[in-house]
């Protein structure tokens, strides 16, 4: 076997390939006859011993004996020609001369004035072909002759020993003894050698092999493929006459093959003759064209030249004839069409020789096969043969798979043969069949093989017996495996095959995307009016019979109009010449066309076919109603089997049903996103013009409208999407029909538009490239849209329908048990495909558990159970065998055991995986529920002070009054949602190029001297004198490229509120499939009360995570106000101080709640003031502010500091942010105002009234509601002892360093308090209440007073700085006076006068101020009365101690 592999691969491989080199290295006719050579091989038979004798041998001896014989003619010719040379009998000049040019294109060049390479080129290929013949005649002649030795045995199953080869039998021992005599007479470095030789030979046979195996099955099963795509390879290869041969041949059998008709195999065979002969002409007509003489006779560029398509590769010098001239003119396809050629010509040579041989080698083992049939007991023919060969190479769902592809074939419509054209036989592929002695074989050159049976020893047979049924047995385990998975590629293909009608309109749109013409704009209207059809598919299968028509159609013409002809004219709008590559991807347009035909005729046979055998069963259930009750039980049992078998086949395609659901739930759920990112991908790709912001005005009605009101976006949903693909098929139709000549011209005519106008609605000729992304992407837009609209619309529209929520248990896509069935299905499968992990693991438990118990049994001899009486009787003499056979079984089911638990336990952590990612989820949904409105508010405050106009005044607007108004901010929302899709439209219309901004600007003259005091390069960096002045600026429009990082505030902005609406919607659905109640308290941890405050640390951190706000929100609306009066430090930064004095004066928290609605209304109020301030009025009068007119005493600093417009010295729209800041902090603690009166929120985070100021801890200690922690029994307790009991002291060492950081008036005023209450503190403690609080809130009074004093005297430190540090210089110093906000112009440094920037400032203030307002949280609450009670205590018994220390002294 290896001998025939390395022979067949030396002459099928090795020597076509030196032959084509020879043909190429030169053409003349030396070569010719070498390509004669080439085309003969494919017919000749492989080397092997009976061949080497015949046609073959005498082909390779003919071939060493050709070369050798041009060899020594060239030798020759070129003695006599330098001898004639020499004697002066042929002039110097005779390049081209007639004797010379015969010569020459005979094969005898000269080479005076050659190089080395050119007289190499010459010789080379005779030489080569004389070295590589002989070569290859020496090797398949000593390798076929080779005796069988072990090197032919490791490829038999058994011995073969050649010298018996009349039948007779030896027993094993004697054939080792007749090996060992062969080996005695070889040393042992021999062996060795050999050894190392014989490895190397097996490893290169097995792969020569393995490669010999599949080219000769691919050219056996798939001949009808691979000939037909050769065929239409070298047809669109180069299109000419001659060609067309091969590409109507291809044409004709694809349309045949698409009408579902078979092919006959004898005319298949007779085609494939007459193509064989034609492309043998072809390729010598070619070779034949490179001469000389007809190239002269027929010019290249002659008219039948360039029909039949016949090119010079090669161009003569007579200069210098000895060099080859390449032909710069062609390209790459001319090169290629030869090579495609001569592989077509290959294959179609080793089916013809395949096809006759078979008749020869039937004929020749009749005798053998009439032997062989003599002793088995099944008659195998060759047809037998062939069909039990086909069904064990290939399951049953493989068969269906090769039935789709290959035309119904038939086991005996293939020729089932090797490469080298012997058929392969069923014994050596199945073993399983009896294959008694003499020659197993039916090969006509082969061995006959022969079997080791001694017949004296008959339990050798039985054992032998068995280990073919259990080999048989695996080899069928094996096949089922491999069955299951070809199932899986057959469920695959079928699925691909029944959506091949979706291939078809998408190839389409793509022919006539890629290809422009009015003949490709048929196929665009075509595949746009089957998408819209709902039924699609139906009126998609009835047009396939027009579809493959009018494809073939354009194939055929653009075929011809590829010819290269001068004289074939282009026809604009329809036809133009294209380079093959463009008609090969045409054909593959084409192809889905032709599978669409094929699926729509099979499925209107299968229809048929049951159709009729439902009439049969009708008809037999009449004739059957007399027959008796058995063969109605057998016919039930069959009918039951099939179930089951249908059923085992269901449960195969359990994985890909749940995979599949599962992968359509999610398509049904975010598909439309895809479609929303479509939008955006047509909106922004390129250019803006008038049909993109179309787009993007469809877009942003469904975004406000779904924003806006659910329902009625719910009830338009299908209507929008259905006007969208409508519009896009506009867009299509007329982008695609301007780019014809004509069109502009009739577009200008209709509308009176210009031809820029037309460019800003889309309507521009495009190269063919922009061409091809103008239409690609809408069209891809249509598709995306259609693919929503048709299989995921309806069932999204019951995925979100709000009002009639499925429950968790009836949800398809949502519940957790159904999520584990999937789970376990999927795993259980990948893990053992025959059965579930629970039960096998318990099948091998079980089992391991009986056999114990057997063997006890057995050994006891106790009576038999009823359930095993052949277990019980165990016999003694197979005990050992069946404990052999235990262990065994224990080892493997142990590692099934091992193996099924580490698959559950995966599935379990898996399963606990999802189910913590669930928690997450609801988790994360709840957080975005609590917070989105923080977040939308902030993210649209940010965006309206980032930029700052008109238009996004209404955003500041709607949110400054709709955070202290919970009842506007559904209508915030609304009103923000529209607002923004008009500006993003605007925005995109102002981008179009008639809108030109320099036709309506306006120029501002500068102002006279008398009119102003500013000087002059102040007066160049207004805004007014700067630049033109763009109208629209001030309304906030302006151009931008790109236009999508322009409009990316806005867009963000429209994603969020609608990101909000969908968290409130997510929340509703959610809650309502899971029977749930919003929570009453918006809290992380729902299950922590105010009971459990004084219950650990972690339930204490716990609780303020829930409640901080609730507890100290006041205070840090506090914070947040001296904050903002500490960032701004001007005018406004004044009234919010005014404010905070105000509210701190209520003292009281009830008091507060009454005026902080008033206060929240301050703040929004005062935020839209100051917006407008910071957009001024419009520019475009070129009027200035009267604070800058001759005469005013105002500059730079002071118009910053009263945050007065200007358009010099801009307002710093940064400070609105602190500004929002307190007002979202003062909304939220309105709200914590309101949810004070609730019940519900009392009892669950408790109430938030003041302790009584009256009160006497004392006496109050008692009855404290809160327990006592000043014996510190945990962590907690000890936390409370440190905040209540010494905090006190630590404020006041806060204010100590408040007064001492800096040296001023302010900071006595600290000091004088801190030792004050360094000396009385300890008193201070135990009075009531009222008097702790009199004194402190008088001290937060006192920092407070402070905060708003610097920030009044902020006017000096930055307004009028450069005055005081002229004049009053003490008064900078005496209050620290100094500038802390950027943006101020500061004087130079005077050393007279030392500006006190690092002791200025109200940072140490404002922390005085927060552990000020916390110490007097601490005072109010009723924990520090434990503190008072445990201070009292200490007092009393100390003076007790005294009392009694004193007495005995008295």
């Amino acid at each position: 076997m290896a001998s025939e592999v390395v022979c067949g691969l030396i002459f099928r491989l090795l020597l076509p390939i030196c032959l084509a080199v020879a043909c190429a290295f030169r053409y003349n006719g030396l070569s010719f006859v070498y390509l004669i050579y080439l085309l003969l091989i494919p017919l000749f038979s492989e080397p092997t011993k009976a061949t080497m004798q015949g046609h073959t041998g005498r082909l390779l001896k003919s071939l060493c004996f050709t070369s050798l014989s041009f060899l020594l003619l060239h030798i020759i010719f070129h003695i006599t020609l330098a001898s004639l040379e020499a004697q002066h009998r042929i002039g110097p000049g005779y390049n081209c001369s007639t004797w010379e040019k015969t010569f020459r294109q005979i094969g005898f060049e000269s080479l005076k004035g050659a190089d080395a390479g050119n007289g190499i080129r010459v010789f080379v290929p005779d030489i080569g072909m004389f070295i590589a013949s002989l070569t290859i005649w020496l090797v398949c002649r000593n390798i076929v002759q080779k005796p069988v030795t072990e090197e032919g045995a490791q490829y038999n199953s058994e011995f073969e020993n050649e010298e018996l080869a009349g039948g007779e039998k030896i027993d094993p021992e004697e054939a080792l003894i007749y090996e060992e005599d062969l080996d005695e007479g070889d040393g042992v470095e021999g062996e060795v050698e050999e050894s190392t030789k014989l490895k190397m030979f097996r490893r290169l046979a097995s792969v020569a092999s393995k490669l010999k195996e599949f080219i000769g099955n691919m050219i056996t099963t798939a001949g009808k493929v691979v000939v037909t795509i050769l065929l239409g390879s070298s047809g669109m290869m180069l299109p000419s006459l001659t060609s067309s041969v091969y590409f109507f041949v291809f044409l004709g059998l694809c349309t045949w093959w698409s009408w579902c008709r078979t092919f006959d195999p004898l005319l298949f065979s007779c085609l494939c003759v007459l193509l064989a002969i034609f492309t043998a002409g072809h390729l010598i007509g070619l070779y034949l064209y490179q001469f000389q003489f007809f190239q002269e006779a027929v010019p290249p560029n002659d008219y039948y030249a360039r029909l039949f398509g016949i090119k010079s590769v090669i161009q003569t010098d007579c200069s210098s004839t000895w060099k080859i001239v390449a032909n710069p003119d062609l390209s790459w396809y001319h090169h290629a069409n030869p090579i495609v050629l001569l592989v077509m010509y290959y294959t179609l040579a080793t089916l013809i020789r395949i096809w006759l041989q078979e008749p020869l080698v039937q004929d020749d083992r009749t005798k053998e096969e009439d032997r062989a049939l003599a002793c088995s007991p099944i008659q195998i023919t060759a047809e037998r043969r062939r069909s039990l060969w086909y069904a064990t190479q290939y399951p049953t769902d493989e068969r269906k798979l090769l039935s789709m592809t290959q035309d119904d074939y038939k086991p005996s419509d293939g020729l089932l043969v090797t490469v080298n054209g012997n058929p392969v036989d069923y014994h050596t592929i199945h073993p399983s069949l009896p294959v008694e002695n003499g020659p197993a074989k039916a090969d006509l050159y082969s061995t006959p093989q022969y079997r080791w049976e001694p017949s004296e020893d008959s339990s050798e047979k039985k054992e032998e017996e068995g280990e073919e049924k259990e080999d048989f047995e695996e080899e069928r385990s094996h096949e089922e495996k491999r069955s299951v998975k070809v199932h899986a590629m057959v469920s695959v293909f079928q699925f691909i095959m029944k959506q091949s009608y979706i291939c078809a309109l998408i190839a389409m749109m793509a022919w006539s995307i890629t290809y422009h013409s009015w003949l490709t704009f048929v196929l665009l209207i075509w595949s746009c009016t089957l998408w819209m059809i709902r039924n699609r598919r139906k009126y998609a299968m009835i047009s396939s019979p027009f579809m493959v028509v009018y494809g073939n159609l354009l194939l055929i013409l653009q075929y011809i109009w590829s010819f290269e002809l001068p004289e074939i004219k282009k026809v604009p709008g329809f036809l133009e010449k294209k380079e093959p590559g463009e008609l090969a991807s045409k054909i593959l347009f084409t192809i889905t066309f032709w599978l669409l035909l094929r699926q729509h005729l099979t499925e209107q046979k299968a229809l048929q076919e049951k159709e009729a055998l439902l009439s049969e069963v009708k008809i037999r259930s009449q004739e059957n109603e007399g027959k008796g009750k058995l063969e109605a039980k057998e016919e039930k049992q069959e009918r039951r089997k099939e179930e089951e078998e249908e059923m085992e086949e269901d449960d195969n395609q359990d994985i890909m049903k749940v995979l599949g659901n599962l992968v359509v739930a999610m398509f049904i759920k975010y598909w439309i996103y895809v479609c929303g990112g479509m939008f955006f991908f047509v909106s922004f790709e390129g250019k803006i013009v008038m049909y993109k912001i179309i787009y993007m005005v469809l877009f942003l009605f469904c975004v406000a409208l779904y924003q806006v009101h659910y329902e009625w976006w719910r009830r338009i949903l299908k209507y929008f999407w259905m006007s969208v693909v409508i519009y896009t098929m506009l867009v299509l139709i007329f982008i695609y029909t301007y780019q014809f000549e004509n069109f502009p011209g009739l577009w200008q005519n209709m509308t009176g538009l210009k031809k820029e106008k037309l460019e800003d609605l889309g309507l521009k000729q495009f190269t063919v490239a922009e061409l091809f992304t103008r239409i690609f992407i809408p069209t891809s837009f249509l598709l995306v849209c259609i693919l929503h609209l048709h299989y995921f619309h309806d069932r999204f529209l019951e995925l979100t329908d709000l009002k009639s929520i499925p429950s968790k248990e009836d949800s398809a896509i949502y519940s957790h048990a159904k999520v584990n069935g999937r789970v376990y299905l999927i795993i259980n499968r990948l893990a053992h495909p025959e059965g579930s992990l629970p039960d096998l693991a318990m099948m091998n438990l079980t089992a391991s558990l009986e056999k114990p118990n057997l063997k006890k049994l057995a050994e006891s001899g106790e009576d038999k159970p009823e359930g095993c009486p052949e277990k019980a009787e165990l016999g003694k003499d197979s005990e050992e065998e069946e404990e052999g056979e235990d262990e065994e079984e224990e080892e493997t089911s142990d590692l099934r055991n091992k193996w099924h638990l580490v698959i559950d336990r995966l599935t379990v952590l898996f399963l606990k995986f999802l189910e913590y990612f669930h928690k997450l989820q609801v988790f994360m949904w709840w957080i975005l529920e609590l917070h989105i409105i923080k977040i939308v508010s902030s993210y649209i405050i940010w965006v309206s002070v980032k930029e700052v106009s008109l238009f996004n005044s209404v955003f500041l607007i709607s949110w400054a009054f709709a955070l202290p108004y919970a009842k506007l901010r559904r209508l915030a929302s609304s009103v923000c949602t529209v607002w923004t899709c008009v500006i993003i439209v605007c925005k995109m219309l102002y981008q179009l190029q008639t809108i030109k901004p320099e036709n309506f600007s306006v120029n501002c003259s500068l102002p006279n001297e008398n009119q102003t005091n500013i000087p002059i390069h102040q007066l160049n960096k207004s805004q007014l004198y700067s630049t033109p002045i763009d109208p629209t600026e001030w309304v906030g429009l302006r151009k931008s490229s790109p236009l999508l990082v322009y409009l990316r505030n806005n867009l963000l902005m429209l994603a969020i509120l609608a990101f909000e609406v969908t968290i409130y919607r997510h929340q509703e659905y959610y809650r309502g499939r899971n029977n749930l109640m919003a929570p009453v308290s918006k809290t992380i941890f729902h299950d922590i009360t105010r009971l459990h405050l004084d219950d650990g640390l972690i339930n204490c951190a716990k609780y303020f995570i829930n409640y901080f706000f609730y507890k100290f929100g006041l205070e840090t609306c506090f914070l947040m106000s001296v904050n903002v009066i500490g960032q701004r430090m001007d005018f406004y930064a004044m009234i919010h101080a005014c404010w905070l004095i105000a509210v701190l004066y209520r003292r009281r928290r009830k008091a507060i709640a009454e005026i902080w609605p008033k206060y929240c209304c301050f703040l929004a109020c005062i935020i839209t003031f100051q917006y407008f301030i910071c957009i001024g009025v419009p520019p475009a009068p070129c009027r200035d502010y009267p604070w800058r007119f001759k005469g005013a005493s105002f500059n730079d600093n002071i118009i910053k500091w009263l945050y007065f417009p200007d358009f010099i010295v801009r307002p710093n729209p940064v400070f609105l942010v602190y500004d929002f800041m307190l007002l979202l902090c003062a909304s939220l603690q309105r709200q914590i105002f309101e949810d004070e009166n609730k019940a519900a929120v009392r009892i669950m985070a408790g109430d938030n009234v003041e302790i009584c100021m009256n009160l006497d801890a004392a006496s109050f200690s008692q009855h404290n509601p809160v327990p006592d922690f000043i014996h510190c029994r945990s962590y907690l307790d000890m936390s409370k002892v440190i905040i209540f009991s010494y905090l006190f002291w630590f404020v006041l060492t806060i204010i100590f360093i408040t007064g001492t950081t800096r040296i001023s008036i302010f900071c006595m005023g600290y000091l004088v308090a801190c030792f004050y209450f360094l000396l009385f503190g300890g008193d201070l403690l135990l009075k009531p209440i009222r008097s702790i609080l009199r004194y402190w809130d008088w001290l937060i009074a006192y920092n407070v007073f402070v905060i708003t004093m610097k920030n009044i005297l902020s006017i000096g430190a930055c307004g009028y700085i450069e005055k005081l540090v002229q004049n009053s210089c003490w008064l900078i110093q005496a209050f620290s006076l100094a500038c802390t906000v950027k943006g101020y112009k500061m004087p130079d440094d005077d050393s007279s006068c030392k500006l006190p920037s690092g002791e200025a400032g109200i940072i140490w203030d404002s922390i005085c101020f927060a552990f000020l307002l916390l110490q007097r949280r601490v005072f109010m609450s009723y924990y520090f009365l434990h503190v008072v009670a445990d201070i009292k205590a200490s007092q009393i018994l100390a003076s007790r101690w005294g009392l009694n220390f004193s007495r005995p002294q008295l």
